[in-house]
């Protein structure tokens, strides 16, 4: 949902019905941070420059902590990715000390056998 917050992108809508969607999101998710000045300007961040991971990744902080105190929002936010989501561009990003092997679904590691230098 932060991604769709973000960048605007939603699956199976055309540009204008995004556009809506994606303002309505957006106002819903201000209004349930309230006067939280820090969770907004996360949002701020997020839409400024949504091809930034830190930017996004604290705006889905902020969704999360604000689902787990209210039920309400946490199902809106449930309902908007399961009818919005995936949205357009979203990419994976991998961070590994070893090979690592992921396509769709599958993610195998594969992990190197640890060498002990002392042992050469």
């Amino acid at each position: 949902m932060a991604l769709i917050a973000a960048t605007g992108g939603a699956s199976g809508l055309g540009e204008d019905a995004v556009r809506g969607v994606v303002a309505r999101i957006r106002e819903r998710v201000r209004g349930a941070f309230g006067g939280d000045v820090r969770s907004v300007d996360a949002l701020d961040r997020a839409v400024a420059d949504p091809g930034d991971a830190w930017r996004v990744r604290e705006l889905a902080a902020a969704l999360a902590w604000y689902a787990e105190r209210d039920e309400e929002f946490a199902a809106e936010v449930v309902g908007w990715a399961q009818q919005y989501g995936p949205a357009a561009g979203v990419g994976q990003t991998i961070h590994a000390g070893r090979d690592a092997y992921t396509a769709g679904r599958d993610m195998t590691v594969q992990q190197r056998p640890e060498t002990d230098p002392a042992s050469e």
